[in-house]
């Protein structure tokens, strides 16, 4: 009998959906709970069993799986979404299923204790505060200096982060945060807010696999960020150009603060800034990235980060054995306007180009596009693979540069070049 393999919710990059066509691969049947099956495009494509309920309830979740579900049947409970680890560590536990205790996906989810827990183990990383008035934060950036990054602690995909030059601009950005009644996800934040020391350095993806507490490193990824005073991640390149020296000391820092937090299985996204003071970390994700890093990872190494995570879920430890091969990349298309969208051009000629291995576009005509505040404002991505770092960031610059964004402002269209974020 083939086993279920029970997903709560997913990103919406692309991984997830991905992932799902590749449990039936795997020789599993998955299941996809979900309060809002429309937010995902291709859900209804991957073939996969989708029920719908309420996905922010433990009680609800855990009344649905057991009326649908014997536990003889579901080999495991994973998710891609940051917004539900902490729900499927209770959902492991309940179920007797593998996987990290609640309270270490608590800690890796909140942003604040995260901190908390680094700074108890002497890890470098950003000075911080949080704050939950308007007092406490004009004393507390006092302490931090100005500029420094405003975010919530329980957030995603960079939404309401931003970097503050001014007081004002804090005091804006705190209001923005703490008077958000619920998240992307419909859930209630936790109304802490934090304040950042703003390191402007290079900025790294570290991808790692825990296997009972011991950590390894799959791939550091270089990451490319626009949008100031935002954060947008418009271009990855794996693998990242790194001395053995500096890839040693980030993979030992990673590991450390991995260490730190407690975490038990699985894989981990966490990023990082190479500073004057070493390697800083920035956030840890209990989770593989989005914006599709794994795929570039298994495009180089032929390890894929979707299967360890599968694998970790189902109790199985995975054999890893990298074998790199050229290098790969991701660009991201945006918009440098808000309006209706029309049209995406240049996608067939962009296709053609040797060296391209997907082109794929996640909006529509006839969708609300904005200037890019956050990742779920980008509108597609073209990846590519060449034999080095040199051709493939040079082949992603001449794409980008041949896709225009056709939107409609006020009566008119306008056409955006993608690389005016």
């Amino acid at each position: 009998m083939r086993k279920k393999l029970l997903f709560v919710e997913s990103n919406t990059t692309g991984t997830g959906m991905i992932l799902l066509n590749k449990t039936k691969i795997w020789g599993y049947d998955p299941v996809f709970l979900t309060q809002r099956p429309d937010v995902y495009v291709g859900l209804n494509e991957t073939g996969c069993e989708i029920i719908s309920c309420d996905t922010n309830s433990v009680t609800d979740l855990i009344q649905v799986i057991k009326s649908t579900f014997t536990s003889e049947e579901i080999a495991g409970i994973m998710t891609t979404s940051e917004y539900y680890l902490t729900i499927v560590s209770e959902l492991t536990k309940i179920f007797g299923l593998p996987g990290n205790p609640p309270d270490v996906l608590s800690l890796c989810r909140n942003k604040y204790k995260t901190r908390l827990a680094l700074s108890e183990a002497n890890i470098n990383q950003p000075k911080f505060r949080a704050v939950q008035t308007f007092e406490e934060l004009e004393e507390e950036i006092s302490k931090i200096g100005l500029p420094c990054v405003v975010k919530p602690t329980d957030e995603s995909s960079s939404n309401d982060v931003r970097v503050c030059e001014t007081k004002e601009e804090a005091v804006k950005q705190f209001h923005v945060i703490i008077n958000k009644p619920y998240n992307a996800r419909g859930q209630a934040p936790s109304k802490i807010v934090l304040v950042e020391e703003f390191l402007q350095y290079q900025e790294y993806s570290v991808e790692m696999f825990t296997w009972q507490g011991v950590s390894s490193c799959v791939g550091i990824t270089e990451k490319h960020v626009k949008g100031y005073p935002y954060f947008i991640e418009y271009k990855h390149i794996f693998p990242a150009r790194l001395t053995s020296d500096l890839e040693r000391e980030i993979t030992q820092t990673v590991s450390a603060a991995l260490e730190a937090i407690g975490f038990v299985n699985g894989v981990t996204h966490t990023e990082i800034k190479w500073t004057k003071k070493g390697c800083a970390i920035i956030e840890i994700n209990a989770r593989p990235a989005g914006g599709m890093i794994p795929e570039l990872i298994q495009a180089v190494t032929e390890v894929d980060l979707l299967e360890l995570q599968t694998k970790s879920a189902i109790g199985e430890k995975p054999l890893i054995k990298i074998n790199h091969t050229g290098c790969a990349g991701i660009h991201f298309i945006v918009s440098n306007q808000h309006g209706e969208l029309v049209e995406i051009l240049g996608v067939d000629q962009v296709e053609n180009l040797n060296g391209i291995q997907q082109v794929t576009l996640t909006s529509k005509a006839g969708d609300q596009i904005h200037v890019p505040k956050n990742a779920s404002h980008r509108l597609g991505f073209i990846i590519a693979k060449t034999t080095s770092y040199e051709d493939t960031s040079l082949l992603l610059d001449r794409a980008i540069n041949m896709i225009k964004v056709d939107v409609k402002q006020e009566q008119q269209s306008q056409f955006i070049s993608n690389l005016d974020i």
